[in-house]
């Protein structure tokens, strides 16, 4: 079963609807009033947020509370510049996405079902943009874009788009592309998907035209580049600029330089193309990076998780010892430098054992944790306590102290040998 399906387990295309579209003549009447009754339950569902329920299923994976509202256009935290006409400085991180091969659909399929297809993928794109506290800014036939502002904190925004960009491929690659090659598309359809960071001075948010004819967006290279990007990425893949690498300091494991062919051969493409000269005429030599899809989703949250034989959790602190209830969901946001982390174990032995420790190892990233000994990497043997109930648990604090996307594994021994194997929690620290 697809990990994908726990999360937008109500995307389901409708078989019969389908079905119609490659076997009968009459498909264009069935879609019609498919799409006639959708607008109806649209028009009762007035300002709700979603169709699929990816949302409350995601937002809850990421400890993210309540649903986002839909709406689209300019961005709440600029809406007042359309009554003031001003101009105002602020970060943004921005997402292109858009359907590959979608043009070509229209040499083979009727109108109607093009926009049938189309309009799955882009209405599970908006959700998931809103998932993870995006908001949609633009619609453009057949591409997305939203801008990303973590609730104030430039580096969650980052992370928000980069979760938002991983999730909405593993959907396409797990679920979409399948169903539509079971329903007989020929056509080799896909995302693209690109993301960069532009930081407060580099982003000027102001209104373009004039009363009743204007829209509030960002201008910045920034923005700019996360449309090229989008179009330089791989089918189904993820790419970022170099601004949003270096924010967070991502590592070698989870971005790749992006590779074109070449009379037959694999040529590395460091650099956004074209390559951009600045003022004086030198090329900018801006960096791209393919963002490691397999490597980089098996890190997020997923409902199978509660299934795994550890259950590893993570609470944010100022203090080892002051009480806190700031749960800390895996790859979902970023700790500050001043605070830690307590780590949790909770697990089944698989024997009869007195000794029973769970070993904690940590595994640090980044530019700072490089100009360490080790990295700063260690790992601690915690005996473990049992509960009333039969399981055990096991604790271990870790001060935050490099930027990066670090890892803690926890793995669980009896009677000094390991009977539960590691398993992987993931941090973005900075």
């Amino acid at each position: 079963m697809s990990r994908m399906k726990g999360i937008f387990g109500s995307f389901e295309m409708d078989s019969n609807l389908v079905k119609a579209a490659f076997d009968s003549a009459d498909f264009s009447r069935s879609i019609l009033e498919s799409v006639s009754n959708e607008s109806v339950q649209q028009r009762a569902d007035i300002g709700q947020p979603h169709d699929y329920k990816i949302q409350d299923n995601l937002r809850k994976l990421y400890g993210k509370p309540g649903v986002k509202k839909a709406i689209i256009g300019g961005h709440p935290d600029f809406d007042h510049l359309v009554d003031t006409g001003g101009k105002e400085k602020g970060f943004v991180t921005s997402l292109f996405v858009d359907i590959q091969g979608s043009t070509r659909l229209g040499v083979y399929y009727s109108p109607d079902m093009v926009f049938y297809f189309k309009n799955q993928i882009i209405k599970c794109a908006i959700e998931c943009a809103l998932a993870f506290d995006g908001h949609v800014h633009r619609i453009m036939g057949d591409a997305v874009l939203a801008f990303f502002r973590g609730n104030g904190n430039d580096r969650n925004s980052a992370i928000d788009a980069i979760n938002c960009g991983a999730v909405l491929v593993q959907f396409i690659r797990e679920e979409v592309v399948p169903q539509l090659q079971a329903r007989g598309l020929a056509e080799d359809v896909g995302i693209r998907v690109g993301i960069d960071y532009g930081s407060k001075e580099q982003v000027l948010w102001a209104m373009y035209g004039y009363s009743g004819v204007s829209e509030v967006t960002a201008t910045s290279f920034h923005v700019d580049v996360a449309a090229k990007l989008q179009q330089n990425a791989p089918r189904n893949r993820v790419m970022l600029g170099q601004s949003i690498v270096e924010l967070l300091d991502l590592h070698d494991e989870v971005i790749e330089v992006r590779q074109i062919k070449s009379s037959g051969e694999k040529v590395p493409q460091p650099y956004i193309t074209p390559n951009y000269a600045d003022s004086t005429g030198r090329p900018m030599n801006y960096k791209q990076y393919v963002l490691s899809q397999n490597r980089y989703n098996a890190l997020l949250p997923y409902p199978e998780d509660k299934s795994l034989p550890i259950a590893i959790s993570a609470t944010l602190k100022r203090g080892k010892d002051d009480i806190s209830e700031d749960k800390y969901f895996k790859c979902s946001r970023s700790v500050p430098l001043s605070h830690g982390i307590e780590f949790k174990a909770l697990f089944r032995p698989t024997t009869l054992s007195n000794d029973i420790k769970a070993r904690f190892r940590v595994e640090n990233n980044g530019r700072q944790a490089s100009l360490v000994a080790n990295k700063g990497n260690h790992e601690n043997m915690v005996v473990a306590r049992r509960r009333e109930s039969g399981e055990y648990f096991a604790k271990i604090w870790e001060d935050t102290s490099y930027v990066g996307l670090h890892y803690m594994y926890v793995s669980i021994l009896e009677d000094g040998r390991v009977t539960i194997p590691e398993q992987k929690f993931s941090v973005f620290i900075g």
